[in-house]
């Protein structure tokens, strides 16, 4: 009989869909318990080497806390308050990280309290965005924003309106002074004009056009006239005619090269170069013109004084003129400009002008010395004339053309100065000017980046117009002089 040989199959057993399910639960648990743990890793641990923490045990990041935004004005010193911020839990803070760029140029502050004095803006205002940066002891750190607003001070009355202030005193002396002799001559029933006044009136006009004629004729004075009635012109109209407002900022058109749009390109702060050039043409001449003023003022006040008492009190008012000669100008105006502190419009003015009377006043004492020896003033004397009647009607009549001529020749010097010190970081605020544009195009590298009209355009502008100046001072001198004219 054949046995068949049963042949028994082993099958495995299959596990239940329970099992299944809760080996894979598990599986994804662990999974993502080392995720967690590789996301959770802080800042500066390496990733192949993850730490596994517990909700518990995880550090949170530290606060970086910069304070409220800041408005504040030019050359005043800004408090920056970081010692709110809070580190991470068992930490201490190791480094206060202020940054921000102003100007053009990076500055990075250390602490948690700093003071910095921002010095320059434009007249409409100036915003800075500063960074403060918090590490601490545990390699963490955050970051925080605040927003500077800088703006100039608002200038008082008088700081606004002082060259009109000037000009109507001016009108109203002058009034008074001729309204007095009216007065007088009217309680006297006296003729308002006298035939003597008549003639003087006559012989003035008769002598102003024939200086007017000779300046004409006159090659350096008629060259003179002609580059100077250019740059008044100019000065005169030029804000008026101007493409852009020079007091409105704007970063992005920062740097352009001259377009269309922009003649001559944009400076460091978007402004239009061109229009810049003709407001700074208008603030330059006033520079110049006041400051060249108020310098021959106190030269002829100091040179009538000294020249006409003479004695003792004319060597100590020399020696000190002297002692003034004998300190460079340049020296000179940086001293007056340390003890003025803020420079403005009014500033740069008075700098220039306290610090140019010296060769003035030498000039015009040498001129009193020779008038007051001359006869028609020892009969002055002989017959009572006050002193003051005898400078005012004799004597500064004599040495005014002098004193007009070397004004107009003082003028030129004066741009000149100020384009030196704005040219050496002493800059008017506020304000634009030809020495300003030199300065800026001097810091930020004009010529590399291609805006050569940014050097050019108010350097051809100061030789131009003091040229016209020069000019026309010496033709003025050599036509109102006795001694050039004779030769």
């Amino acid at each position: 009989m054949h046995c068949k040989k049963s042949r028994h199959h082993t099958h495995a057993r299959s596990p239940s869909s329970k099992s299944v399910g809760s080996r894979v639960m598990l599986s994804v648990m662990l999974l993502s318990l080392v995720v967690l743990s590789f996301g959770l890793a802080a800042p500066g641990q390496s990733a192949a080497s993850p730490t596994f923490v517990n909700a518990v045990s995880m550090l949170p990041v530290p606060v970086a806390e910069a304070g409220q935004n800041i408005s504040t004005t030019v050359n005043k010193t800004v408090n920056f308050d970081g010692s709110l911020s809070a580190p991470s839990d068992g930490a201490t803070i190791t480094d206060y990280n202020w940054s921000f760029r102003y100007l053009g140029t990076d500055y990075e502050l250390h602490g948690a309290f700093q003071d910095f004095v921002f010095s320059e803006t434009t007249v409409t205002g100036f915003a800075v965005e500063v960074t403060l940066n918090v590490t601490d002891s545990n390699g963490l750190y955050d970051t925080d924003t605040v927003w500077v607003f800088i703006r100039y001070a608002p200038p008082t009355w008088l700081e606004k309106y002082w060259l009109d202030a000037v000009i109507v005193a001016a009108i109203v002396l002058i009034l008074a002074y001729y309204s007095s002799i009216a007065i007088r001559r009217l309680v006297k029933r006296e003729p308002m004009v006298t035939e003597a006044g008549k003639e003087k009136f006559w012989l003035s006009m008769t002598k102003g056009r024939k200086i007017t004629w000779q300046l004409v004729k006159n090659p350096m004075g008629l060259v003179g006239l002609i580059v100077l009635s250019f740059f008044i012109f100019m000065g005169a109209f030029g804000p008026a005619i101007a493409p852009y407002d020079v007091n409105i900022i704007e970063l992005d058109h920062a740097m352009q090269t001259p377009s269309p749009d922009h003649w001559l390109g944009t400076d460091n702060f978007g402004r239009d170069i061109f229009s810049e050039l003709l407001f700074g043409a208008q603030t330059s001449i006033i520079v110049g013109i006041v400051s060249a003023v108020i310098a021959s003022f106190l030269g002829a006040a100091v040179g009538l004084y000294s020249g006409y008492v003479g004695g003792w009190k004319d060597e100590v008012v020399m020696r000190l003129n002297d002692v003034v000669l004998s300190i460079p100008w340049l020296v000179l105006m940086i001293i007056v400009a340390a003890f003025i502190g803020k420079i403005d419009l009014t500033g740069i003015i008075l700098i220039i002008g306290l610090t140019g009377w010296s060769t003035t006043a030498r000039m015009v004492r040498a001129q009193v010395l020779s008038v007051k020896e001359r006869q028609y003033i020892e009969r002055a004397r002989c017959i009572g004339s006050s002193e003051i009647s005898i400078i005012r009607r004799h004597i500064f009549p004599n040495t005014f053309p002098l004193i007009f001529a070397n004004t107009i020749l003082t003028v030129a010097v004066s741009i000149l100065s100020e384009a030196t010190l704005s040219f050496l970081g002493l800059r008017p605020s506020g304000v634009v000017t030809w020495g300003t544009m030199l300065s800026y195009a001097n810091e930020y590298d004009a010529f590399s980046n291609g805006l050569e009209w940014w050097t050019l355009a108010p350097g051809l502008s100061i030789v131009g117009v003091v040229l016209g100046f020069t000019l026309l001072g010496y033709a003025l001198d050599e036509i109102l002089n006795p001694k050039l004219r004779r030769r």
